[in-house]
């Protein structure tokens, strides 16, 4: 058995969100071949990305995708390879060329041909009646050493009524595909109803592999043709295949380019903007990660990085690679995009990968100051729906738990001291008998001596009267002698109303998450 892990460090090239993994035909084959080893009870999925397969997952609406089912398959596939010249032209335009296109029809007959070599087995499933059986007899004639498993062509819906029986509709093909013990498994079921097939049986699936090849199997047994090789090498097999079928191809090609030119018009503005702007900036010396610890303790560190105006994938590459060598329970991250301007197109797949990091719920880490200009360019790019429209959920969260927090009768409170800024969660129901039994008056008028104290009220349950009689003559205070000052954060709908029922809210100064988060970004200690 083999003892290889899988995934290796991927080299991707982020296309519209989708990472396409950069690999010639060889290298294709042998990573699908290394899966194939690979017996640890997952079932891995290889997609064929082509500009059909692409605009009919993405919508124009940056956030919104057409499908979003489809669009997660492609973008947790353990690879993708460019099925397509289209998808080649669209990674040079992210200024990382692909090494070569991968189609399904390439790669099935060399990976029949390793198969045979490595005694690997291949399970045929998809096409017309007979067509798997036929394609297999033509790889087995080239390879007589190759091992079919088994051929089916089942009728597989995706959609419609028939989608609400599928558990019994699938489970004969499975149960053929789990018996024959095969390797690999070739799915010609077309995109994208091939890779929706494998998402929803993938935890039933025993096979180590599967590849979506489309209508690869036609192409072997020769009842379509393939385009001369010339043409091939121009780039120009879309033209050939519409002169073999014009009636139903002209208006998919037409239709998927038109679509794709209008995905991609965005991308195009940027990558000039950043050709005239900052040609010529991209350093190639390793980039210094210097972050800012803003406190640590035996419980909870937190620290703080400013990332510089050009962002190029070096840095990127370098920032996630700290990320994951500190990750922790109680090491808080906050990266600072206030000064970023423009992040370069060759750092959009090292992106999609802190975008991941940033939406792992077992890290803390959270943005804060990303200008408009910055979200535009990621929304082209289509990672901003990958990040998220608030990044700051985790950190604020993680801070501001107390255990007092459940039980709603009673008052919580957490403070943090920093050089400049005193931080104070406060929890469960606040009265002003709550805030003198804990002494946190006492405690908030030492805080605002010489440093701005921010009062947190995201944990309350019930701010009552009381504890604003406690506080507002100290605020009022604080805001005349101009020494310190008391802000109010997180603070919801009925915490805002209590201040106006009260009459004493004219002079509370409410502040929003990403003033909060700016706050502590300017504390702390630099080290790399």
């Amino acid at each position: 058995m083999s003892t290889i892990t899988y995934p290796p460090i991927r080299d991707c090239v982020n296309s519209l969100g989708i990472p396409v993994d950069n690999l010639s035909l060889q290298q294709g084959t042998d990573r699908i071949i290394d899966m194939a080893k690979t017996r640890d009870g997952k079932s891995r999925l290889v997609s064929t990305l082509n500009v059909d397969f692409l605009v009919n997952s993405l919508g124009y609406a940056f956030t919104r995708p057409r499908h979003p089912e489809v669009l997660t398959v492609l973008r947790t596939s353990d690879m993708v390879t460019a099925d397509g010249f289209p998808i080649i032209w669209l990674s040079k335009i992210m200024g990382k060329p692909l090494q070569q296109r991968v189609a399904g029809s390439d790669l099935t007959p060399l990976l029949a041909q390793r198969a045979a070599d490595e005694g690997l087995s291949l399970f045929l499933m998809g096409g017309a009646e007979g067509v798997a059986a036929a394609a297999a007899e033509s790889l087995q004639k080239a390879n007589p050493a190759l091992k079919i498993a088994g051929t089916c062509a089942p009728f597989i819906s995706t959609d419609g009524a028939a989608l609400v029986d599928f558990a019994a509709n699938d489970a004969q093909v499975l149960q053929a595909i789990n018996s024959s013990g095969a390797d690999i498994l070739l799915v010609g079921l077309g995109n994208p109803k091939q890779e929706l097939w494998f998402n929803r049986n993938r935890h039933r699936l025993e096979v180590p592999v599967a590849i979506g090849v489309g209508g690869t199997f036609e192409f072997i047994i020769g009842s379509v043709k393939r385009a001369p090789q010339w043409m091939q090498q121009l780039n120009l097999e879309w033209l050939f295949r519409i002169t073999q079928d014009p009636q139903r191809l002209w208006r998919r090609y037409a239709v998927g380019l038109f679509k794709l030119g209008i995905l991609t018009a965005p991308l195009i503005y940027y990558r000039m903007k950043q050709e005239l702007l900052y040609r010529g900036s991209v350093d190639d010396k390793r980039p210094r990660i210097r972050w800012n610890s803003v406190w640590s303790s035996l419980n909870q560190s937190l620290a703080v990085l400013r990332l510089p105006s050009l962002v190029t994938a070096a840095y990127l590459e370098e920032l996630v690679t700290s990320l994951q060598r500190e990750q922790s329970g109680t090491a808080l991250r906050l990266l600072d995009f206030s000064l970023v301007k423009h992040i370069h197109f060759s750092g959009q797949q090292e992106f999609s990968r802190l975008a991941q990091l940033l939406q792992d719920p077992q890290n803390d880490i959270s943005i804060l100051g990303m200008s408009k200009r910055v979200k535009r360019q990621l929304a082209a790019c289509r990672i901003m729906d990958i990040l998220g429209e608030d990044g700051n959920g985790d950190t604020l969260s993680t801070l501001s738990y107390t255990p007092q927090a459940s039980r709603q009768q009673e008052t919580g409170c957490k403070s943090y001291v920093m050089s400049q800024t005193t931080l104070i969660f406060l929890s469960g129901r606040v009265n002003g008998d709550g805030l003198n039994a804990l002494g946190f008056m006492e405690c908030l008028q030492h805080a605002t001596r010489d440093r701005t104290c921010i009062l947190d009220l995201r944990n309350v349950t019930l701010l009552e009267s009381t504890a604003i009689a406690e506080l507002y003559p100290l605020m009022a205070q604080q805001q005349e002698s101009r020494r310190g000052a008391i802000m109010i954060s997180g603070a919801d709908a009925n915490a805002r109303q209590m201040f106006r029922m009260t009459g004493l809210g004219e002079q509370v100064l409410f502040i929003d998450d990403q003033t909060f988060l700016a706050c502590i970004a300017a504390e702390g200690q630099e080290y790399e």
